[in-house]
């Protein structure tokens, strides 16, 4: 059966004592809901919201790390036609604080670790730990349709350095999920989520593909790499999924297909994930990999391998191991996607690079009051500009498409997307003179795809600007942070209109795609 919104979705009740939600921390299973239980839990949440004036097209924030309340929390704002605004807890203050602000939240659920950091608004703060406990409220009417209201703003980084609100109806949701689960062929199976929910791939591919087919999703606090076969044996999982920086770690505790027996395969997005990588973990796991492809801006996934079992074995070694990258498959059921040349616009043939461009059911409503925005991503005939650089070939009637690179300057390191020009003024508001100088910039990384680096003019750097310099990177969030800080007598190449040309730094950091540990300063 498939949906269009969340009301359809959630009465369940008949599914009675199956189970739907489960949550662990590290290997303790804290707490399983079944279907009836998390039908009464969402009905019951959404009436005390409703109560607290909570109403359809208003906006939530909820700040949390993975916990069984927050799949509750997001589905019952949905039941109401309100939208949640996932949080990120690892990402600055001001950077939750800027998001409320810009989403017009009425309120933000919070864990009590984070609650106290949030600043004053004119939002309310609400705990989410007792979410569950809440007393019920008036009973809620039936729910109207609300196939294209507005389900959940995702907060993403864009190349000005402000992050955008890529807006969500709940129908574009439950499309992509449905899609997802007929490539995989879900059908009551029991999947495994080790990402954090407010991580549109843990959100759609983990909760909305598992509810809406019936199914078991089991999810834990954070990903540990030693507890991770653990859960997956006990829970009985048969699909789970990652980003392609979790695989070195599963690597090191010499994980085998024999100590998951039911697992099918590992789904992999999110960052690039390269061939060498690939061969290793299933040589050594001898578990397959099906890697993934999208954006938040299309809900999450737009192409997809599908499982090892339904693909011709010589056909799938091709694909996965017989390119610089390995494939990230055809275009999922609902979905287009086609690669065009980038000063025509003009659609490529096989084996041409060129801007992919999607179309389909999983389409954003747009960004978040930025109609300008909206329009330079979504062409009149509702091609999605990607701004990915990728290719494809044809192969068993099907184009199968490969990323090669990427056209915007954002970084996406371990899955989490950076602006470069973001973290540029977070620097120079410690060094200002540095501005004109100072360049961050994305290089490749053997471990999270992409690590941060930054540029700086020697001439500019005397000795008190390196050491506030120093101290400015120190300060910030860990993920945030330039590893790697060269020091060069060239100038930072720029266009004829000024636009530094960050990808020509590039090579100057081949040789610390292995870099580790401290952050460095080093001349060149």
């Amino acid at each position: 059966m498939t949906y269009d919104d969340f009301p359809q979705l959630i009465a369940m009740a008949e599914r009675g004592d199956a189970p739907a939600l489960s949550f662990y921390a590290g290997r303790t299973h804290a707490r399983t809901l079944s279907y009836r239980q998390l039908f009464e839990a969402v009905e019951r949440v959404a009436g005390v919201l409703a109560a607290r004036g909570v109403a359809r097209g208003q906006r939530v924030g909820v700040l949390a790390a993975n916990r069984i309340e927050v799949p509750v929390l997001m589905l019952a704002l949905m039941r109401l036609g309100a939208a949640a605004v996932p949080l990120n807890p690892t990402s600055p203050a001001d950077d939750w604080t800027y998001i409320l602000e810009h989403s017009r939240s009425v309120g933000c659920f919070a864990t009590a670790d984070l609650a106290g950091k949030l600043a004053a608004g004119r939002w309310w703060v609400q705990p989410v730990d007792g979410a569950l406990e809440l007393p019920a409220a008036a009973a809620l009417p039936a729910a109207a349709a609300l196939a294209d209201e507005l389900a959940v703003v995702l907060y993403t980084s864009g190349t000005t350095g402000r992050p955008k609100g890529v807006g969500l109806p709940q129908r574009a949701l439950l499309a992509n999920a449905a899609s997802m689960a007929t490539n995989f062929g879900l059908a009551g199976t029991t999947q495994f989520a080790v990402l954090p929910l407010y991580h549109a791939h843990a959100f759609g591919f983990g909760l909305m593909s598992a509810l809406s087919t019936r199914g078991h999703l089991v999810f834990v606090d954070k990903f540990d790499p030693f507890s991770w076969a653990e859960v997956i044996r006990t829970s009985q999982a048969t699909v789970t999924s990652v980003v392609p920086t979790l695989l070195p770690a599963l690597l090191k505790v010499k994980l085998t297909a024999d100590q998951v027996p039911l697992l099918r395969c590992i789904m992999v997005s999110s960052a690039p994930l390269s061939t060498d990588l690939a061969r290793e973990f299933e040589t050594t796991t001898r578990i397959p990999l099906v890697q993934g492809w999208g954006l938040s801006e299309y809900t999450n996934f737009a192409c997809c391998m599908p499982p090892p079992a339904s693909l011709d074995a010589a056909l799938r070694d091709e694909l996965m191991l017989g390119r610089e990258a390995p494939s990230v498959g055809a275009p999922l059921v609902g979905t287009e996607v086609r690669a065009v040349d980038l000063a025509t616009g003009a659609e490529v043939g096989p084996e041409v690079r060129g801007e992919l461009c999607i179309r389909g059911h999983s389409t954003m409503l747009g960004y978040l009051e930025d109609a300008d925005a909206t329009a330079r991503a979504i062409d009149p005939e509702r091609w999605l500009h990607s701004g990915d650089e990728g290719y494809f070939i044809e192969r068993a009637g099907k184009r199968w498409f490969f990323i090669s690179g990427r056209i915007k300057e954002i970084i996406i390191r371990g899955g989490d997307k950076h602006s470069p020009i973001a973290l540029e003024r977070a620097l120079l508001a410690s060094v200002p003179e540095l501005a004109g100088h100072l360049c961050v910039l994305g290089f490749r990384h053997d471990m999270h795809g992409e690590e941060i680096g930054a540029y700086v003019e020697r001439a500019a750097a005397t000795a008190d600007v390196r050491a506030r310099l120093a101290a400015a990177i120190q300060a910030m969030v860990a993920e945030q942070r330039p590893k790697i800080v060269l020091f060069g007598d060239d100038p930072i190449p720029r266009t004829h209109t000024g636009k530094v040309q960050r990808r020509k730094l590039q090579h100057l950091y081949e040789a610390h795609a292995g870099c580790r540990g401290a952050v460095k300063l080093l001349d060149v």
